[in-house]
């Protein structure tokens, strides 16, 4: 395991990196109720960070072609955005990276379209999904261990009646976007890596309503459940602090 921990002035850029992230979920905020396709919201977020002197950096990586990986419902990770408009009741999930200066930051949020209202269920999905990477962030402490963070995520999710989806975690990130280690939404307290000052996390729960059961589609990307329940996904990024993770983005 090749753990980085990064300088001050890393840490920096990556906060740096952080505040355009964050101008980006604003504006696709905005922009989701007025019934824009996923297509013209990843243009949307592409022009944002290429105006900012930023670039997206999921487009490209491995092949992947959009700035944006979008997920409606079922839809578990790496979804391509395409023509679709959202639905208003839909679970719509959204991930976006950016990269400025050498380093990345890493982020998604999924909202109900139209309103919680709209669809109560998905909206209490989505909520237990977001407080549970808000306790493995209150979790991410210096001298704990990333089944700490795991354990308070598996927790939260199970006690609630959902399923980890355990093929995807969460990632060390910074000169890369992926780096080590890995940070899984299920764990021991006490056991793995020790977290250490310096350390930078992506913590991202990625959840089933359902079975936890999971399929690639033919466009080699789009992950989705295989019973076609719904799936949810919330993510911050940060570093690694004596109380919680600072969270950046």
């Amino acid at each position: 395991m090749n753990i980085v921990l990064k300088t001050d002035r890393e840490l920096a850029l990556m906060r740096e990196a952080a505040v355009i992230l964050k101008s980006v979920q604003a504006r696709l905020k905005q922009e989701i109720p007025k019934g824009l396709s996923l297509l013209e919201l990843d243009h949307i977020a592409e022009s944002v960070i290429r105006d900012a002197g930023a670039e997206p950096s999921f487009k490209g990586y491995q092949g992947f072609p959009a700035t944006l990986c979008t997920m409606i419902n079922s839809e578990v990770v790496h979804g391509i955005p395409d023509d679709r408009i959202p639905q208003s009741g839909d679970l719509l999930c959204i991930d976006c990276g950016v990269l400025w200066k050498g380093f990345h930051a890493d982020a998604a949020f999924s909202v109900i379209v139209g309103g919680d209202k709209t669809n109560p269920e998905r909206a209490t999905f989505s909520r237990v999904v977001r407080e549970a990477l808000q306790k493995g962030c209150q979790a991410a402490k210096i001298g704990n261990h990333i089944g700490d963070i795991g354990a308070a995520i598996e927790k939260h999710i199970v006690s609630h009646g959902y399923s980890i989806c355990k093929e995807y975690t969460g990632h060390g990130l910074g000169r890369a976007l992926h780096e080590d280690p890995h940070v899984y939404n299920y764990g021991i307290p006490g056991k793995g890596q020790r977290l250490l000052r310096g350390m930078v996390l992506a913590i991202e729960p990625i959840v089933t309503m359902g079975n936890p059961q999971v399929k690639t589609l033919t466009d080699n990307w789009t992950v989705v459940t295989v019973d076609g329940q719904d799936a949810c996904q919330w993510e911050h990024c940060g570093v690694v602090t004596e109380s919680s993770l600072e969270i950046f983005v």
